[in-house]
């Protein structure tokens, strides 16, 4: 837990600072919520956005408490074309699967600040995922399928993830000028125990928040019996893990309607893991022991202001905003390592670091044109951030025999240090805008768009520890531009349904994982860059319709997405008179590229819907029915191959149906969901994961107003399943994946595929004292 002297300093310190931020100004206006979409709240899963030409959804606090969310694949759970990707075990959560795309392929903003880039290759000891918020700092999710606006980046081919953090205007309400509260909580799936304390003082427009949340635990549970130390083994390998995030947030909203903020944002995850499950691996290199310490952090300084009510002919709104953040994970791998073809154990010690820093900033505008029988939301402006990542390797290897020391071959599997990729500088800068004109008094509105994209990616030359020499013409400077339009369509046919329709291209320039990773084992594996790798862009349809009404509400919406010059991570090269001569000399098994594939298609049908109980009666007043359903299919063309394969990113079909109860003090609510068996692989070898159903149970009370108690009982009936998201992997898949295109999880044999189940029948519960 949180040591008691450092919160009780962090405490005194936010109540200080509340303190003088409601001496400081007396009351300014209120935030506007002019122009705002509707908003239509659900039960089990999120709310929707109406007046908007997209499927957005959004998954409020009051959500997240009920659900007693921790991770990403908690948050978005019951959520249609929605899954976390990750893997079982070390590496954990990466990030989002949004409509059959994942990785760096969705967007994650936190109040606007993009993610780092999630990196992924095994062999080389280094992997980096993209979860790096913790659920409790944040007041909403908002989720957007595709890249629907030309506010958001175009790079966002599945979608965009938009994290808010708490503000002081969440709890400094009905005149209270100071808020303090405490929420402890435990799961049994990682038998982990969380702490989180929430502070805030001064006036909804001149305030402070603070926000510190721990919590520790162990591996994630699952349905697995064999606890052998070795490559049989199907428990969990031993793990613990910590985790500590601190949001703090200043706002100030000046008379004027001026908006000034300040946030500074930290986490950190440590994790311990003794890695049982890689032991006596049959191969080149057989390990005696494999143990790992992990630790992933982030820290972020972000400053904006926005102006309301101001008049400059060309905008009455104005916004902006700064940020500087650092994102790293840092690896200790400890093996004891058989080297067969050398007769000798090697003592090794792995020390991997990725780093990447970013700053950036955004500047954006608007004007509204009222009066007439057409009226016009503007909104335009220009974002550039510069993201400059490292990433090395280190270590040293003792032959346990002779007791020499080295950095060197064949202490080590390489001749230490090297980096991955070269010390770079990757620039974007873009130009945005979009014009909602609203016509029929406001039942039609045409919403045109576009957006400008520049990335240069700039490679040092002359940094001494990449391996260039696998590089046979050299990096030079990439630079890639595009224009990317957007239309949206929507058209209130009643006050209460709505359709709607857009289109929309996207632009995702190759990072610098896959322009320039170089990496070779001796007689394993092997990855060459490809600095010739095209961006891949996109073209997408959506149509839907939506309602909401005394009776319930609906949504329904099929897509399609066509992709050109689709890059896959990790394709493997089998012409070997195609390769470079280092990798035949080092007598390669494997030898990877990242590539462009010709073309990709996703297309797919989302529909969700509730029943109000109470409309038809009032003794069922409170009661609600609430279901959803997603379903999809991914093809892709592989070069130098005829015809189409599926594209195994994509999700199987999935659908969801609750009941829930709500009274003042209690609710409660019982979820099913249902997926079909994953069948649409590439690869006959691949494990086909079986359909599954499981029910999950939700209850919270509030007996006296300053305690809230939360309950939650998942997989009720003890079911074995696999989450297809676990078994893909995404980019932190196994084997080898710059950019999530392989499944290596899921090439696993049978006798271990155990080992990657999710946890049996689990409690969760949560209790909250506010003072």
């Amino acid at each position: 837990m949180l040591q008691k002297n450092a919160l009780a300093a962090l405490i005194g310190a936010a109540l200080t600072c509340a303190g003088a931020a409601h001496a400081a100004e007396a009351a300014a206006p209120a935030p506007s919520t002019d122009d705002l979409p509707r908003v239509t709240v659900t039960a089990i899963g999120s709310a929707f956005k109406f007046d908007v030409p997209a499927t957005v959804t959004v998954i409020d606090r009051q959500k997240m408490d009920r659900h007693l969310v921790a991770d990403i694949r908690d948050l978005v759970k019951y959520e249609p074309g929605v899954s976390a990707v990750g893997t079982a075990g070390r590496w954990g959560l990466d990030s989002f699967n949004i409509r059959g795309l994942d990785g760096n392929r969705v967007a994650i903003l936190t109040d606007g600040v993009p993610a780092s880039t999630s990196f992924g290759f095994s062999t080389t000891g280094m992997r980096a995922g993209r979860s790096f918020v913790d659920p409790d700092t944040l007041k909403s999710a908002e989720i957007i399928r595709g890249p629907a606006s030309a506010l958001d980046p175009s790079d966002a081919l599945g979608g965009t993830v938009r994290y808010v953090t708490k503000d002081p205007a969440d709890y400094l309400k009905n005149g209270k000028d100071t808020y303090a509260s405490i929420k402890e909580r435990y799961n049994s799936a990682d038998r982990s125990l969380g702490t989180s304390v929430t502070l805030a003082g001064g006036t909804p427009t001149n305030g402070v928040v603070f926000v510190a949340d721990h919590r520790e635990g162990s591996a994630l549970n699952n349905k697995g019996d064999i606890s052998t130390s070795n490559y049989l083994r199907t428990r969990p390998d031993p793990l613990s893990f910590s985790t500590t995030s601190v949001l703090g947030k200043y706002v100030h909203i000046a008379p004027s309607g001026r908006e000034d903020r300040v946030t500074v944002d930290m986490y950190r995850n440590s994790t311990t893991t003794n890695v049982l499950s890689a032991l006596g691996q049959p191969g080149q290199t057989l390990l005696g022991s494999d143990k790992a310490d992990d630790r992933a952090t982030r820290f972020r300084l972000s400053v904006g202001q926005r102006y309301t009510n101001i008049d400059l002919g060309i905008a009455d709104r104005l916004e902006w905003d700064a940020y500087w953040q650092k994102s790293e994970t840092e690896s200790t791998t400890q093996t004891l390592a058989n080297v067969v073809s050398r007769k000798a154990t090697y003592d090794r010690t792995f020390l991997s670091d990725l780093n990447e820093r970013l700053f950036g900033g955004r500047l954006a505008l608007y004007k509204s044109i009222t009066g007439g029988s057409v009226e016009q939301r503007i909104a335009y402006g220009v974002e550039a951030s510069r993201t400059t990542p490292t990433g090395s390797l280190g270590g040293q290897g003792r032959d346990i025999a002779t007791g020499i020391v080295s950095s060197n071959t064949p202490y080590m599997p390489e001749n230490y240090p090297l980096r991955f990729f070269p010390r770079n500088d990757t620039d974007r800068y873009s130009v945005f805008g979009q014009d909602e004109i609203a016509m029929l008094d406001g039942r039609l509105r045409i919403t045109p768009g576009v957006r400008w994209d520049h990335y240069a990616f700039k490679p040092d030359h002359n940094d001494p520890y990449y391996n260039s020499s696998f590089v046979a013409s050299g990096l030079n400077e990439v630079k890639k531009d595009r224009f990317s339009p957007k239309l949206g369509i929507t058209y209130a046919v009643t006050d209460a349904i709505e359709v709607y329709g857009q289109y929309a291209q996207g632009f995702r320039p190759p990072l610098y994982s896959e322009l320039a990773v170089a990496w070779g084992t001796p007689r394993l594996y092997g990855i060459i860059p490809n600095p010739n790798l095209k961006p891949e862009t996109s073209k997408g349809v959506e149509i839907g319709i939506r309602g909401n009404g005394e009776l319930g509400y609906f949504s329904a919406s099929a897509y399609y997405n066509r992709y050109r010059d689709f890059i896959f991570g990790g394709y493997t090269l089998n012409d070997k008179s195609q390769w470079p001569q280092w990798a035949v000399q080092q007598n390669l098994l494997i030898l990877m590229q990242a590539v462009n594939f010709p073309k990709a298609t996703i297309k797919g049908v989302e529909a969700s819907g509730g029943l109000m109980l109470g409309a038809f009666s009032d003794t069922l007043q409170g009661w609600r029915i609430e279901g959803n359903l997603a379903a999809s299919r991914g093809d892709k063309q592989v070069t130098g191959q005829p015809g189409w394969t599926p594209l195994n990113s994509v999700d199987p079909l999935s659908a969801v149906l609750g009941i829930s109860y709500d009274a003042k003090t209690w609710g409660a609510e019982l979820i099913g969901k249902g997926v079909r068996r994953k069948t649409r692989l590439d690869s006959p070898t691949l494990f086909r994961a079986p359909g599954y159903a499981t029910l999950d149970f939700y209850a919270h009370w509030k007996p006296v107003e300053p305690v809230e108690l939360s309950l939650g009982l998942t997989n009720l009936t003890d079911r074995k399943y696999w989450d297809w998201g676990n078994l893909h992997g995404g980019v932190l898949a196994n084997v080898g994946s710059l950019n999530g295109g392989g499944v290596d999880d899921a090439q696993v044999a049978s006798a271990q595929i155990e080992r990657l189940t999710m946890p049996g029948r689990a409690i969760s519960a949560s209790v909250r004292y506010t003072f």
